[in-house]
């Protein structure tokens, strides 16, 4: 067992995931994992002291942050590295697969119409017609980081390991005083994405909001609340249907998040396997 009486479950990802979103202080602790989610298609190939030296800490240090982890030792937490040959492909069908790599015009709507009865809780046509733009600005950027509350905070944990599984980064802080941190450090070349069905989230947190506004990072809004000024200020709007009753906004901010997912794994595809 581990020095905290501790055992690591779950996927690697998940674990650097799930402490770099939460972590209330941003510590030495922290900064290794941070480092090694940024790395992490590269981590396979890397010995201890390979890591240590990414990390910019001594092989010791490395060791017991593995234990913090809940790993016994760097063997172990090297074995979990080796183990995680999960692909981002491997949740779907080899039909599917074969749909959104063709290439087809709007193939991410091939995820939405897998669901007929839907009811318009996904996104709009012209919305998948915004989406390519919206992924050139993904790829492009230097940081995407993800600003939301609530439920809507684990959909974008959600399109964060999805990413990450795609060799792309997208920043998620739980705390309010970490999102505000991560809006001032914004700036050209970044983006952010603002998830509020609502759009209550620019109205609760005025102050992250016009740091975001102001950062001259470009911005994409998912929202139910085409009324809202905010939408002015952004660079693009995907619409997440069309009500909010009965609590489904929440359904439909996954599915539009799911479509950005399928049509990113397209391009993903392409990228990795061309000739596939």
């Amino acid at each position: 067992m581990s020095d905290s009486g501790s055992k690591a479950m779950g996927s690697l990802y998940d674990l650097l995931l799930d402490y770099v979103d939460a972590a209330r202080v941003h510590d030495s602790t922290y900064e290794i994992a941070q480092t090694l989610v940024r790395n992490y298609a590269r981590l396979s190939a890397m010995s201890l002291r390979e890591m240590a030296e990414l990390c910019y800490v001594s092989q010791a240090s490395f060791s017991r942050f593995c234990r913090f982890l809940g790993f016994e030792s760097f063997a172990e937490f090297k074995e979990a590295v080796d183990s995680a040959n999960y692909r981002v492909q491997d949740d779907y069908t080899r039909e599917f697969l074969k749909r959104i790599k063709s290439g087809e015009p709007l193939s991410q709507g091939a995820y939405r119409d897998l669901f007929p009865n839907y009811g318009g809780i996904g996104p709009s046509d012209d919305d998948l017609r915004a989406l390519p733009d919206i992924l050139d600005a993904v790829e492009a950027a230097h940081r995407v980081v993800f600003f939301s509350h609530h439920f809507l905070w684990h959909i974008g944990r959600y399109l964060q390991g999805k990413m990450l599984l795609m060799d792309k980064y997208v920043e998620l802080y739980q705390s309010y005083e970490h999102q505000l941190a991560a809006a001032g450090e914004l700036g050209e070349g970044d983006l952010a994405i603002i998830c509020s069905m609502n759009g209550s989230y620019m109205s609760h947190y005025r102050e992250i909001a016009r740091s975001i506004f102001a950062s001259g990072a470009r911005v994409l809004m998912l929202t139910q609340n085409d009324h809202s000024l905010h939408i002015n200020r952004a660079d693009w709007v995907l619409s997440c249907g069309e009500t909010n009753a009965n609590d489904v906004g929440k359904y439909a901010a996954l599915m539009t998040i799911d479509c950005m997912v399928t049509s990113y794994l397209s391009r993903y595809l392409m990228r990795k396997n061309p000739n596939e």
